[in-house]
């Protein structure tokens, strides 16, 4: 009973707190909505020049591949100190260097070497750009090399997102970045909010522990993260942004549950050394941006240092990432994620463990 009378009193206070709620509802709804449906990672509309040398049949008609919907061509350029200019003055993304002999070279079936000459400023328009760009040069030149004759034909074949769109690693994305967010805050805030009305102190002096205590607020933070998190996967993501969800929403978020379990460990560890609202939310930043990029979502972890690669094991996003995307794109049970769960619940019990210990010390 004890417990009950709590949690709804935890309720009352969080739906009571019309900045935490407004906030929270905005990042639930309309933060993902525009997340899901304003970044787009495909190329589109990127400005190129070209430099015919050969001004042959050919060499125009391998411009006149590259499509519309994802080039914009401005035109051609004569001389060398034109294409430096325009990479210059980020007039173009990249440059198209089609050599002299092109159409001959390619009857005759010669070595043929044709430039992509990149702006390397834009990162990633750059790399999309030069992806693209070579192939089309390479599926222009082997049709042409082997005209009349059979030659290899790569066809790929994309599993899962087949049109590789990028709105529907955008939407899970941002929805499992504010999860964490509020994991992070929501529990700390709670109990840093008691801090400063002083009751932390006159809770030591009553029959209720203060474990007792926390483990209710947290708790109740919990669940609410749950049905913002269940809303916004119906509502947010599958009705208003169009994502499909293939998967079962039970799955999702009983794995959500285990990562909560895993989190709230560090909200209590911010709560412990924060005195006010200000020191949580930059603690909260702070922490966040570290579990971010050690989990993989900003950048493989492949490819990070070798001692980043260690520490990524130690961020609890890493397996809810892993855990909640197979669920949510590739459609898989939570049995067959059981690893992603032992790794969360073995964390989190070690970051539980040390966020209380923090917390009963500094009370």
């Amino acid at each position: 009973m004890k417990f009950l009378v709590l949690l709804y009193k935890e309720f009352l206070q969080f739906m009571r707190n019309r900045g935490l709620l407004i906030f929270t509802v905005y990042a639930f709804t309309l933060d993902i909505y525009l997340a899901a449906t304003g970044i787009d990672l495909t190329l589109k509309n990127a400005s190129f020049y070209a430099q015919d040398r050969d001004y042959s049949f050919l060499s125009r008609e391998l411009i006149s591949k590259f499509p519309p919907y994802y080039f914009n061509f401005k035109g051609y350029l004569m001389d060398d100190d034109q294409i430096d200019k325009v990479l210059l003055d980020d007039r173009a993304i990249g440059v198209i260097e089609i050599p002299q002999k092109f159409e001959k070279n390619i009857k005759e079936g010669k070595r043929l070497e044709v430039g992509v000459l990149v702006n390397g400023a834009e990162i990633s328009s750059s790399y999309l750009f030069s992806a693209y760009a070579e192939q089309i040069i390479y599926t222009f030149l082997t049709g042409n090399f082997m005209r009349g004759g059979s030659w290899i034909e790569v066809r790929p074949r994309i599993f899962f997102n087949q049109n590789a769109s990028s709105k529907v690693f955008m939407a899970y994305s941002e929805l499992l970045t504010v999860i964490t967010l509020f994991l992070l805050l929501l529990p700390a805030a709670a109990i840093v909010i008691e801090k400063e009305r002083g009751n932390v102190e006159m809770l030591l002096v009553s029959p209720v522990p203060i474990e007792f205590f926390t483990t209710v607020k947290v708790i109740a933070m919990s669940i609410l993260v749950l049905i913002f998190t269940a809303l916004a996967l119906f509502f947010t993501v599958e009705k208003l942004s169009g994502v499909p969800f293939h998967g079962k929403e039970i799955d999702f978020l009983l794995l959500t549950a285990a990562y909560a379990f895993t989190t709230t460990g560090l909200s209590l560890f911010i709560a412990s050394i924060s005195e006010n609202m200000l020191q949580v939310s930059q603690l909260t930043i702070l922490i966040l941006v570290s579990v971010l990029y050690l989990s993989g979502s900003w950048t493989p972890i492949e490819s990070m240092p070798k001692i980043l690669q260690w520490l990524s094991a130690l961020s609890p996003l890493k397996y809810y990432i892993n855990g909640a995307l197979s669920i949510a794109i590739k459609g898989r049970s939570l049995w067959e994620l059981r690893d992603q769960i032992y790794a969360l619940l073995i964390l989190g019990g070690a970051l539980f463990t040390a966020g209380t210990f923090f917390l009963k010390k500094k009370s």
